[in-house]
């Protein structure tokens, strides 16, 4: 295969198909963490003041840093929520080029291609690299910090480790929980030390480089950040919040995951002795203790960042199959067919069941549930997820004092209120307490699945409802 059409395969068809695919998670509305960043942390006085306000998680100070100087450049052209989004979008074609830049020679240029066509097609991918959150930011530079840790194996000058350190910092600025991808970024450079790697002295530097950048991002605010922490937010489930990381991780490389155990198995065979490289595999496991030393088993999209790591296990997995069938067949085309299959099957997988709202919704339901799936098909992924609907009722009502439900997705019905030149009391229970009681002829928004009976009997009120939406109910407030 030609240099040329090598290069098509890892770089072009990885970002043509992000470019092409993910336009439907680009044109959606925000919810519920995108709105809480812009309206509590973005719309602050400076990145100081950003910096200083870590009063919960959902701050990614890097990222949040970022979108604040995002939103001043003028523009008309896009609506405000796709043009808060184009950042991450960004990012994710950055990310994309850089991967097939940095680790061609490390996996083939086609077998990485291939599994960077499987990732940018996936549901997981698409979501955060349209996101609002500092999720697609925290994975650019987990990769700039793996390819930079692998430059620091044998560098004779500081600029590698300049550059680690540098990435390092930003990774965890972005999102502190990015300390797990840089804990892989160090597995995948073991076999690199050699047979002694324990008694080489780089690396336990980079081992140590990580947790001394995340001090140094987040020492100076520890009390804010130890309050953060202690919030405990996460999945009281642990088993389920891995199985819907693993799941969401089979479903993006399901083309490709008989290849990269065939491949690996002839690995394991031909190669007996290099038993260090399986320190690699280690990376699958990261999740693991995770789910069970935290008071509650963070989110499965923290780990998102570990998905190009993932990547490039199953690429350098698939490339041992190649030459493998080449020798059993002694046939040179073998390794061009071998490819082509491999691309239109995860092309198709890409672009029919993984685009089939039905399959996606199953998946959500069954490894996630509607409030708790972070890669699959997540309510505010859905048709029926529309705040600005409700915003608008809200408009129509002229509505005063608004009490709004956990469940029926507050800041972003708050968000697209304001942005349309809305003004109102907005009620809602959150960590600075719950809501006491309700003021007559105010207006109430609930989910369409919760029961305004319990509303009702906890404020003493009758709801009247005056409108129906696809997934929230509005009603009038009334004293008994």
């Amino acid at each position: 295969m030609t240099p040329w059409k090598r290069a098509i395969i890892a770089y072009g068809f990885p970002i043509l198909a992000f470019a092409a695919t993910g336009a439907r998670y680009l044109i959606r509305q925000l919810w519920f963490d995108e709105a809480l960043t812009i309206l509590n942390f973005a719309c602050l006085d400076s990145p100081a003041a950003i910096y200083r306000n870590y009063a919960i998680p959902n701050n990614h100070l890097l990222f949040t840093a970022l979108i604040h100087y995002w939103m001043k450049i003028p523009q008309s052209a896009f609506p405000l929520d796709v043009w808060l989004r184009i950042p991450s979008a960004l990012l994710a074609l950055g990310f994309l080029a850089f991967m097939a830049w940095r680790f061609r020679a490390l996996c083939g240029a086609v077998p990485l291609g291939i599994t960077l066509t499987a990732l940018a097609l996936s549901p997981a991918f698409q979501n955060y690299a349209t996101a609002v959150r500092g999720y697609m930011l925290g994975t650019f530079l987990t990769a700039l910090a793996l390819g930079a840790a692998m430059d620091c194996v044998n560098a004779v000058s500081w600029r590698p480790w300049l550059w680690y350190a540098l990435a390092s910092l930003g990774a965890v600025a972005a999102v502190p929980s990015n300390l797990a991808g840089l804990a892989g970024a160090v597995l995948f450079t073991v076999p690199m030390f050699g047979r002694r790697f324990w008694k080489k002295r780089r690396f336990y530097l980079l081992a140590l480089v990580p947790p001394a950048m995340l001090a140094a991002v987040y020492l100076p605010i520890f009390p804010q950040f130890k309050a953060a922490a202690a919030l405990g937010e996460g999945w009281q489930d642990r088993w389920a919040s891995l199985r819907c990381l693993y799941a969401s991780v089979a479903v993006a490389f399901a083309m490709l995951i008989l290849p990269a155990v065939a491949g690996s198995l002839g690995w394991f065979l031909r190669f007996r002795r290099r038993w260090l490289s399986l320190a690699r595999g280690a990376i699958w496991l990261l999740p693991i203790p995770a789910a069970f030393i935290f008071k509650a088993a963070p989110f499965p999209r923290v780990y998102f960042p570990l998905f190009p790591l993932f990547a490039l296990l199953i690429a350098r997995a698939v490339r041992e199959l190649m030459p493998l069938d080449t020798r059993w067949r002694r046939k040179r085309y073998e390794i061009r067919l071998w490819s082509s299959a491999m691309l239109l099957l995860v092309i198709m997988w890409g672009l029919f069941p993984l685009r089939s709202p039905d399959f996606l919704l199953r998946m959500s339901r069954r490894f996630g549930g509607d409030l708790g799936d972070d890669f699959m098909y997540g309510y505010y992924l859905r048709p029926e997820h529309t705040p600005l609907q409700v915003a608008d009722q809200l408009l129509d009502m002229k509505a005063r004092n608004v009490y709004l439900s956990f469940l029926s997705d507050p800041w972003s019905v708050m968000f697209y209120h304001l942005l349309r030149g809305g003004k109102a009391d907005y009620l809602f229970d959150g960590p600075r307490g719950a809501v006491k009681e309700l003021p007559a002829a105010s207006v109430a928004v609930l989910r369409a699945d919760e029961a305004p009976a319990e509303i009702e009997r906890r404020f003493g009120v009758k709801l009247r409802r005056t409108a129906e939406l696809p997934a929230c109910s509005v009603f009038v407030v009334e004293k008994i």
